[in-house]
């Protein structure tokens, strides 16, 4: 129920008829947020050690998954909106699984749990404090770019929706330059060249 006010305060009484889908695909992609975070924080681990080929693997089973799950779910079986989503939560756990059992394969304890000290969580802060500022802003300004097409009905949200996808294909270029050059942070927050000036500027490249 609090789904479903939430969605309809956000998609406004325009859209009531696509309410009860993305309920249902919010829910279900709800189940792999846990996955999610921890196949990006292995994903950061093996890029910080100049490691692209695990993530790289991970990322096209998963599309390979993915890809499968949804002709076979929303095609064959015919479970509509809620088959893509089973198939895309499939898809990010089995990711998360072999991007963890790529660092395990390094010698490190990918599937250990511990929790960091006062010390270590504030300096985590200090070097993530600008990236998350860049990201919380990216997400507020798409966030009013997704409300403001919401409040126009669902053909110019679906036309919205399809630019965006668009605008990331024509984009894609700059996320792999940031990868890239944040994968030198490692060494410059503990490596024999330390700065921590430096390994902040990191989190701006675009």
């Amino acid at each position: 129920i609090f789904g479903v006010q939430v969605l309809t305060a956000f998609t406004g009484s325009k859209n009531h008829e696509i309410i009860s889908a993305a309920n249902t695909y919010a829910q279900i992609r709800g189940f792999a947020w846990p996955a999610v975070l921890v196949g990006l924080v292995a994903q950061s681990a093996s890029l910080g050690m100049k490691d692209a080929w695990g993530p790289l693997k991970a990322l096209a089973a998963a599309s390979v998954i993915n890809g499968v799950g949804d002709i076979f779910l929303c095609s064959v079986c015919g479970y509509g909106i809620a088959g893509a989503a089973w198939a895309t939560m499939v898809s990010q756990i089995v990711a998360a699984f072999m991007m963890m059992q790529n660092l395990n394969s390094r010698g490190f304890r990918a599937f250990s749990f511990t929790i960091p000290s006062t010390r270590e969580l504030l300096q985590i802060f200090e070097i993530a404090a600008p990236v998350f500022v860049t990201m919380t802003s990216k997400v507020a300004f798409y966030a009013l770019l997704t409300y403001s097409a919401t409040s126009m009905g669902a053909i110019t949200l679906a036309g919205h929706q399809v630019m965006v996808n668009i605008l990331c294909m024509c984009t894609v270029w700059g996320e792999p330059l940031s990868q890239t050059a944040q994968s030198f942070m490692p060494e410059m927050i503990y490596g024999a060249n330390r700065n921590l000036m430096k390994s902040k500027s990191c989190w701006w490249t675009p």
